[in-house]
């Protein structure tokens, strides 16, 4: 049965989407050096595809932590087994899956809707199953509504289907979901398509959150693992490493991520079971080649960390259990031209001898193999995928709920050039308001007249898109402000910093923006150069503006301009000094000019914390001023007291390291 329902659930304001483009943040990739041996080096992709900026897609980064109770759609997928419900408007997500025949939850399941700035666009939801594609992080729409609709398969079995056109790579992402008659368990199936005539990095992770207890064992068959260690990629033995079962999460004490090398002939799962031998499964067919275990580590700053991303009298405890395309996430893979790739998992409960799961690893792996046949046989789930190919290729029955319009322009666009449309069998809506801009560069030549005060809706990093562009600015744009900035913008995001200076300072000529002033301090920070008269400048035309504000704050607080930062924060609109992230970075500037006691009644005062909302995932520096505080206050590291919880964001446990 499939039915659409709505639910309440305590969730803070999302607010609304930055102003600015997103070419500022670099993503948190790493930039390990490689110790792996040469066969693996040959094997891995280590470092193709990256992508360093979440460039056209705008942030979503003006979120609170107040919780209000607010309405969400969900589907719900439920047969006398197992009841699956999943929330389009954050990207499909498996919000929760019950195993009917125990009553229990196999997920962790968030009890509110708290973001936190951990994804590719800065908010993110913990718990449940994420579908993450493209390129690597949590993915774009991990926090926006996807298309939505309803099919069946031949049996008349009633399927959910999401799906989305991914900018970035420019392919269609389709997942289609079902649960046969007497099924025991979810079939997930799978589809990306590169309509392109040329290869793109494809990036593809299952992240399933599930609760983490003391006694928990994450069984993979694997005897070795992927993993980064002071800034270098190595392999480890598996499961033990420095000491510790790193297949039992809590033993774990800092924040890691094991990348498990699995069995080239071995079945693709992965299970996370209990004292009792009792918990999820996963398995696939063989695409999905990678598995993953990401643990926040039994540290303060990693309970911090889970507590943070859920409800305040929670722990919030969850390890992450993945599956991938790559061996690791370090890498996409190549997906050539017009070409299409399917898979299938399958999420259930599981019920193993105890002894047996928590005996040598060895005995562990040949018990989850031996009930995982029980349950399903590769070849079945071989037989699945084919039998569903006709359904995964044919129209929905019913559209629920369309999204964003990106893949009705790009299927204008390709008419208009004489191209095949997005998956004919999709239907990708109407375009909207957002692409406005981009109909008009297809239909007249032109991006059209924008008044520079207001705020630019969208952008483009689609090579089509900014071809269309240069012939704009060669002819009917040649004296629009707004073709060269979007142009300028998006070489930006492409590192083209001589073009895009070009570009941007010929926008500026034509007609001064704050949004160009903003883009051209990015380009001279990438130069090397001073970006902070331009960074105020833009500050200056748009002053009630809290993007710009944010943004300078950082800029000034890197150059350690504090007497600046004073300055213009005393000076700023009540929505701006109110704002958690602007005053962390004021009392750090009245930190640095030994203002200590004004500064360290900011972020802590009567036991009562700074919380800072967008605050990044690894990033210190509410923890880093608390102890610059301390410093200053005379003491020495060696005798500090203990980091006060609230302020603990740090994602190890060596009490030396500090941070």
């Amino acid at each position: 049965m499939l039915k659409f329902e709505k639910i309440k659930l305590p969730s803070a304001d999302f607010g609304r989407e930055n102003s600015l483009p997103p070419i500022s943040e670099r993503l948190d990739l790493d930039r390990n050096k490689s110790t792996l041996s040469e066969a693996d080096e040959k094997r891995l992709f280590i470092g193709y595809g990256e992508v360093e900026t979440a460039f056209p897609y705008r942030y979503i980064d003006m979120y609170d932590r107040a919780l209000v109770e607010r309405e969400y759609d969900v589907a719900i997928l439920e047969n006398e087994h197992i009841k699956a419900t999943f929330v389009p408007q954050f990207g499909g997500k498996l919000w929760s899956l019950i195993d009917k025949e125990t009553g229990r939850e196999l997920l962790f399941k968030n009890s509110v809707v708290r973001p936190c700035n951990l994804a590719v666009r800065n908010a993110w939801l913990s718990g449940g199953i994420e579908w993450n594609c493209g390129f690597r992080g949590h993915f774009p729409y991990t926090c926006s509504l996807i298309n939505t609709a309803t099919t069946t398969l031949d049996d008349g079995t009633e399927v959910l289907r999401f799906y989305y056109f991914e900018r970035i790579r420019a392919c269609v992402v389709q997942m289609d979901f079902f649960l046969p008659e007497g099924a025991k368990y979810l079939f997930c199936r799978m589809r990306i398509e590169n309509p392109n005539p040329y290869t793109v990095p494809m990036y593809w992770w299952s992240n399933v959150a599930t609760v983490e207890k003391e006694g928990d064992r994450v069984i993979v068959p694997a005897d070795e693992a992927f993993t980064a260690r002071d800034g270098r990629i190595m392999k480890v033995e598996i499961p033990q490493y420095e000491g510790i079962d790193v297949s039992y999460p809590s033993r774990n004490l800092t924040a890691n991520d094991y990348f498990w090398d699995l069995h080239e002939d071995a079945r693709k799962y992965i299970c996370h079971l209990d004292r009792e031998g009792y918990g999820l499964f996963q398995t696939s067919t063989k695409r999905l080649s990678g598995r993953k275990l990401f643990i926040w580590g039994n540290s303060q700053g990693g309970h911090k960390w889970m507590n943070f991303l859920t409800k305040d009298s929670e722990s919030g405890s969850y390890c992450e259990i993945q599956s991938g395309l790559a061996h690791t996430q370090y890498e996409c893979l190549p997906m050539p031209a017009h070409d299409v790739w399917e898979w299938v998992e399958v999420y259930g409960a599981m019920q193993a001898d105890k002894e047996k799961i928590h005996s040598d690893w060895e005995s562990a792996k040949i018990e989850t193999l031996a009930r995982l046949e029980l349950a399903i046989g590769e070849e079945e789930l071989e037989k699945v995928l084919r039998d569903t190919r006709k359904m995964a290729e044919s129209p929905a029955k019913e559209i629920i709920f369309t999204a964003d319009g990106w893949g009705a322009l790009e299927n204008l666009r390709r008419k208009n050039n004489g191209e095949d449309v997005l998956c004919a069998h999709l239907d990708f809506g109407n375009i909207t308001k957002d692409q406005d801009v981009w109909r008009s560069l297809i239909e007249t030549g032109s991006v059209g007249v924008h008044n520079p005060e207001d705020v630019p809706l969208s952008y483009n990093i689609q090579n089509e898109w900014l071809e269309l562009l240069e012939k704009a600015t060669e002819s009917k744009d040649a004296g629009n402000w707004y073709a060269y900035y979007l142009l300028g913008c998006a070489q930006i995001a492409k590192k083209q910093y001589k073009s895009a200076y070009e570009n941007i300072e010929k926008s500026l000529s034509l007609s001064e923006s704050a949004w160009a002033n903003y883009a051209m301090a990015i380009i001279k920070r990438n130069l090397g150069e001073d970006e902070i008269s331009y960074m105020q400048r833009a500050y200056e035309m748009r002053p009630d503006d809290l993007s710009l504000a944010k943004a300078l704050f950082k800029t000034l607080f890197v150059s350690e301009k504090s007497e600046q930062t004073i300055e213009l924060f005393e000076k700023a609109i009540s929505e701006i000094r109110e704002n958690a992230r602007c005053l962390l970075y004021y009392a750090y500037a009245l930190a640095r000019v030994g203002r200590i006691a004004e500064a360290e009644k900011i972020i802590c005062s009567d036991e009562s914390y700074l919380i800072v909302p967008d605050i990044r995932e690894c990033e210190l520096t509410i923890t880093q001023l608390w102890v610059f505080i301390q410093e200053q206050k005379g003491f020495n590291r060696k005798t500090m007291e203990e980091i006060p919880r609230d302020l603990d964001f740090r994602m190890f446990a060596k009490r030396e390291g500090w941070c």
